[in-house]
């Protein structure tokens, strides 16, 4: 999955960053900076966390980590005085503060929706991972989303939803997914605490229907 924020698109996959279309270097500690905040947003990741990630088992200065911050923002397109994707905490850590989509989904093309009071996220035909974090998870912020909850499977004019061992459930119309089960148009899905009506998207329609 290619995630987007601003110009930017990531595939975690391939280990490439494309900013306005155009490919950009990240080094590779960088570029798993990149990926790990990404990961926890918006949750600020404490330096010791990056450190144990990216270089485990070895001691390294505190100077490396500005080091590969500057190196993003320039890569990205962010500035540190008013940064639009990549905020520093400063004596704590680091979180990615940007809005992010699964780029292979625009508002027109999108499969279906989940909108809720707060979230309004787009799904893709074909199989769709909510969850907490994770660069191939539709990122959902609540605490009592698991880090893979559940998923959301787009095929033609139907849609089923399973749950993955979530800690809190999943739930349609309120009643607990143990099983694949169909979801309709109108439906009301909760994962954990999170409240969403389920739009599908008509076939040879351009537009969610809300």
């Amino acid at each position: 999955m290619r995630l987007r924020f601003g110009d930017v698109e990531v595939d975690a996959l391939t280990r490439q960053v494309w900013r306005g279309g155009q490919e950009v270097h990240l080094s590779t500690k960088a570029f798993d900076l990149l990926t790990l905040l990404m990961e926890r947003r918006p949750a600020v990741v404490p330096k010791p966390d990056i450190k144990k990630r990216l270089w485990p088992e070895t001691f390294v200065s505190d100077t490396n980590l500005p080091t590969l911050i500057a190196e993003i923002r320039d890569a990205i397109g962010d500035d540190g005085r008013q940064p639009r994707f990549v905020r520093t905490v400063y004596g704590f850590g680091y979180s990615f503060v940007g809005d992010m989509v699964d780029s292979r989904i625009g508002r027109s093309d999108a499969g279906g929706w989940l909108i809720g009071p707060t979230h309004r996220v787009p799904l893709a035909p074909g199989g769709n991972v909510l969850g907490r974090e994770g660069a191939d998870v539709l990122a959902l912020d609540s605490p009592t989303i698991s880090r893979r909850h559940a998923r959301l499977t787009l095929s033609g004019d139907t849609a089923t939803l399973e749950d993955l061992g979530s800690k809190n459930g999943t739930y349609v119309n309120e009643v607990r997914v143990t099983s694949p089960v169909a979801v309709a148009d109108g439906d009301v899905v909760r994962a954990g605490s999170l409240v969403f009506t389920f739009r599908l998207t008509r076939a040879g329609s351009s537009t969610q229907t809300i």
